[in-house]
């Protein structure tokens, strides 16, 4: 499947988080929205960003070494629609200043919410404003190893 995704994080903690070329930014406590797309193929591209010591290649494999993936969104079409989505967010939700958007001429392809609701609201507002189809996932917890017996 191609398309365009929003990978939707949680940071537990503020932050100071070396981003790559970007430097050291800081990352508040809250929740971020990630607009990215995958024309050759959502499914390997989302596993990709889910998959634990992965090798850092874009922006936000630094943030999700220290954030917590709760969902995905994924709209599936032909073109790439990711800088119409971030301009669709933009002015909603705290844009990060280049985040993500090295390759084109957007202000960042990662918002900020204090709130998970926040955040969740202007995504689903923004992606019915574009009148666009989408699927929502939760995002499976992921895997701990068995807790061993008290001695």
């Amino acid at each position: 499947m191609k398309g365009s995704y929003i990978l939707l994080l949680e940071l537990n903690e503020s932050q100071w988080i070396s981003v790559g070329r970007l430097g050291i930014l800081l990352f508040l406590k809250g929740f971020y929205a990630y607009v990215g797309s995958a024309l050759n193929g959502l499914e390997s591209r989302i596993a990709r960003h889910l998959q634990q010591g992965r090798k850092r290649h874009w922006h936000i494999d630094y943030l999700l070494d220290q954030a917590i993936s709760y969902e995905v969104v994924l709209v599936p079409v032909e073109r790439r629609l990711e800088c119409t989505l971030a301009g669709a967010l933009e002015g909603k939700l705290t844009c990060i200043y280049r985040f993500g958007s090295s390759d084109c001429r957007c202000s960042g392809h990662l918002f900020y919410a204090a709130e998970r609701n926040e955040l969740n609201t202007q995504v689903v507002e923004a992606l019915a404003n574009l009148s666009l189809t989408y699927y929502r996932h939760p995002v499976p917890a992921p895997r701990l190893p068995p807790l061993l017996p008290e001695s």
